[in-house]
């Protein structure tokens, strides 16, 4: 009944009219963090943790008690490599402060022209980055609201377009059976575009890729949006410490969720349950991209199963905390995520 009641109400923010697919930029913003998300099916913004929800929802580092570092990298499709680094400092009165950087990189890619097709030698890449500055408080003892400001850079070979956007965050404890339940809005800003005022051919100069600008120019993109993302979840420990239904202090099972409704793509659902053993070791399995809506592309949809596993470990002031995860993206291959968090 919780579940349909949230995807009912997600199904409000949907737009229905107008084809949305494929009408944004800025895609690595949707891409998921942390080993430990991944595995659960990126079902995280209703729960708890680490640095990470300076990502998934940032009223959860709220809750964070200790200094938090995670370091995460994902090793993406067509060798993409996908970095995160997030820290958190919690403050006094219930709230926390924090810092992410999001690194994407493509890789070498060869250079090809018209005269050319094979490659011409030489080589470019694309980077895509975003710095973030977070902070986050309890407004009182079960409901917790934070918010992100951030800067966004992308492009390649002088073709370069950023711009700044806001997060924003909520995360409630609803004391019914353990349930919490997170919002969040993610990449609220302004449109960005392309340009390159010193790219090569500016002011009269020959491209070398098989082209001449002869005249003072501008070389400029029309502007893009950039992914703005709705996200709505719950979760509950079915089984643990804290656990309303079955109490048990050395096992724990988490069950998350959350719909996820994009600018620029249709509403999906997410699902992801994690067991940990004496807070030391944990399994973890989830599902991605369920359709909600009617999807007539929904074969070319990347949303599958994920899994992974976790250990935990305690060396007097400092925990750390190892995670894996392996995706499935369908027509676009695997990917291996891995993060290592610190807690001191």
């Amino acid at each position: 009944m919780i579940l349909v009641l949230l995807l009912l109400t997600a199904d409000l923010f949907a737009q229905k009219e107008v084809s949305r697919i494929g009408t944004s930029g800025a895609q690595f913003l949707k891409l998921g963090v942390g080993a430990r998300a991944c595995a659960l099916g990126e079902s995280m913004v209703a729960v708890r943790g680490d640095a990470t929800g300076l990502f998934w929802n940032v009223a959860a580092i709220a809750s964070i008690e200790k200094k938090s570092l995670v370091v995460s990298r994902n090793e993406l499709y067509v060798n993409l490599n996908y970095n995160f680094l997030g820290f958190v400092l919690p403050l006094k009165h219930g709230s926390a402060v924090g810092i992410n950087v999001l690194y994407l990189d493509s890789g070498d890619m060869e250079v090809t022209t018209v005269d050319q097709p094979e490659g011409t030698g030489d080589f470019f890449s694309w980077q895509s980055y975003s710095i973030g500055v977070s902070y986050a408080r309890f407004l009182t003892d079960r409901l917790s609201l934070g918010a992100t400001i951030k800067y966004i850079r992308e492009g390649t070979f002088g073709e370069i377009a950023n711009g700044l956007a806001v997060d924003l965050g909520a995360l409630l404890d609803t004391g019914i059976l353990g349930f919490r339940l997170g919002l969040n809005m993610s990449n609220i800003g302004d449109e960005m575009r392309f340009s390159s005022p010193k790219a090569p051919g500016y002011n009269g100069d020959d491209t070398g890729y098989g082209g001449i600008i002869r005249e003072k120019s501008l070389l400029q993109t029309q502007s893009y949006p950039l992914p703005l993302t709705f996200r709505l979840g719950l979760s509950t420990d079915l089984l643990g410490k804290h656990s309303q239904i079955m109490p048990n202090q050395k096992n724990r099972l988490t069950l998350s969720m959350n719909a996820h409704d994009p600018n620029d793509s249709f509403l999906r659902a997410n699902f992801g349950l994690e067991y940990e053993w004496n807070s030391l070791f944990a399994l973890r399995a989830g599902y991605r991209g369920i359709a909600i809506e009617g999807d007539p592309m929904d074969e070319y949809s990347t949303g599958s199963y994920s899994f992974g596993v976790g250990v935990k470990y305690a060396i007097d002031f400092l925990r750390f905390q190892l995670d894996y995860a392996f995706m499935d993206y369908k027509v676009l291959g695997n990917a291996h995520h891995f993060s290592l968090g610190f807690e001191f």
